[in-house]
């Protein structure tokens, strides 16, 4: 044991002498210090812009109640006011801020069909989605695994190119021992600096401190155990660092570029996903043929949806509301069945990705920290059942004042519901992908061994 710490002390003093690899930790710390800081800036964009929406409403109300001073029809108020369902991010999202840059965290909505308004959104500039967002998620999986690289492609080669492995190895010290000995020292290194990182974004970020912090920290020291494995790996092979380094960076690049590529290609083919925009002209479709349709046929179809409203008055006005808003359900209806198979296709396709993400480490540590910050694909899918809900709240709300006939009062606005969601972790999810990813630190250090002790062998 005095022999390892005499080995971990000369590691030190290389480790301070070579400026090449003080310029490398202290750029990927940097790195990890920004993307804390555009991680937190980030969510603390969208909470604004969501206390902005609770402001835009109570002025949407403010003006609804000036045009209609003395109480509105209903059917007016369902038509111009407008209300929000609201995506609030868990207090980890500055961590790993996932599918939250891709998907909206907030619908407008109003009385309308809904499913137009589910998919209504705004613009987002492909650049961006294609480069993703420079989060601590994004520095600690495709960033932390080059620093490792960095300081462990030549941790055998470069003795042997020196001169001084005969000169090492003539003394009492074994090989496992010396490999062992440049490896602890680099994963203290590099694991002082994931985890340091990894502390100051919780705090930074406020996070909720639950059992969600061993498990991150955890698997930070799984990933980058598994980097330093496949390091050793390669060093048993016993070339020279120009081969160490293009094979590590062959690895590097095959499993967060190549495989994720492929993988995503095999999952479209697989798992299609009908496009949403296909189910909104549909939807507009028969809306807008509920207009040329008699009344008659119209309230029968809604009655039997709504029976506790056949006792309304018949419809004998060339317009009314109560008529516009349930050819504006029926539209809905017609297109439930493809809204809920649009769902269940991307609940589908992310249970396939999880089926496959062990062929890619990476992907599968990027879907562990997701999970855990509640910014994944089935968050998003939750957000959308539960604004659906919200806007079955909202029809449940007005249709008595549209159906009896019933004048809306400003009062009236005090009653009408409100929405909130907020992501929740997936532990479940997470905690199958560390099994996984635990699974893949022992097979590949496994393989390492054997191949030193095949080399030892073939020495001797």
């Amino acid at each position: 044991m005095k022999k390892f710490w005499i080995l971990i002390k000369y590691e030190w003093l290389n480790f301070r002498a070579d400026k090449g690899l003080l310029i490398l930790v202290t750029l990927t710390l940097l790195a990890g210090l920004y993307g804390i800081y555009y991680g937190t800036t980030e969510v603390e964009r969208q909470r604004q812009n969501l206390a902005g929406l609770q402001k835009l409403t109570e002025h949407n109300v403010e003006e609804m109640k000036a045009k209609y001073p003395a109480g509105a029809d209903a059917g007016d108020i369902g038509y111009y006011h407008s209300t929000f369902a609201v995506h609030h991010p868990d207090s980890w999202a500055a961590l790993a801020l996932g599918q939250r840059d891709v998907n909206p965290y907030y619908i407008k909505l109003r009385l309308l069909n809904l499913q137009s308004q589910l998919y209504d959104t705004e613009n987002i500039n492909p650049q961006k989605v294609l480069a993703g967002n420079f989060d601590l998620s994004f520095v600690l999986v495709y960033l932390f695994p080059l620093l490792i690289i960095g300081l462990c492609f030549n941790i055998l080669s470069v003795e042997k190119e020196q001169g001084t492995l005969p000169l090492l190895l003539s003394q009492p010290i074994s090989l496992p021992l010396i490999v062992g000995a440049k490896l602890t020292f680099r994963m203290l290194v590099v694991l002082s600096l994931g985890l340091l990182l990894s502390i100051i974004a919780m705090l930074w970020g406020n996070v909720v401190p639950d059992g969600r912090v061993a498990l991150w920290l955890g698997v930070v020291v799984l990933y980058c155990l598994f980097w330093f494995a496949v390091a050793f790996l390669v060093a048993g092979l016993q070339k020279n660092s120009a081969f160490n380094a293009v094979t590590l960076l062959g690895v590097w690049l095959l499993l967060t570029i190549v495989v994720p590529a492929l993988l995503n290609v095999y999952v479209s083919i697989k798992q299609p996903v009908p496009q949403a925009l296909a189910l909104t002209i549909k939807q507009r479709e028969v809306v807008h043929g509920g207009w040329d349709k008699p009344k008659e046929e119209t309230m029968e179809k809604f009655f039997a949806l709504y029976p506790q409203w056949q006792d309304t008055a018949q419809i004998k006005e060339r317009f009314v509301w109560r008529w516009y808003y349930a050819f504006h359900h029926l539209g809905d209806v017609a297109v439930a069945d493809l809204a809920s198979q649009y769902k269940q296709s991307l609940l589908n396709r992310h249970e396939l990705v999880q089926r496959l993400n062990v062929l890619s480490v990476p992907v599968n540590v990027q879907g562990i920290f997701n999970a855990l910050a509640g910014t994944d694909l089935p968050s998003y899918v939750q957000f959308l059942q539960s604004a659906t809900r919200y806007h079955d709240a909202l029809r449940a709300f007005y249709y008595p004042f549209l159906f009896r006939q019933i004048t809306f009062h400003h009062a009236d606005f005090e009653q009408e519901p409100k929405h909130h969601f907020a992501s929740s972790p997936d532990v479940a999810s997470a905690t199958a992908g560390v099994v996984k990813l635990f699974i893949s630190v022992l097979v590949v250090f496994g393989a390492g061994l054997l191949l030193y002790r095949w080399k030892v062998a073939s020495v001797k």
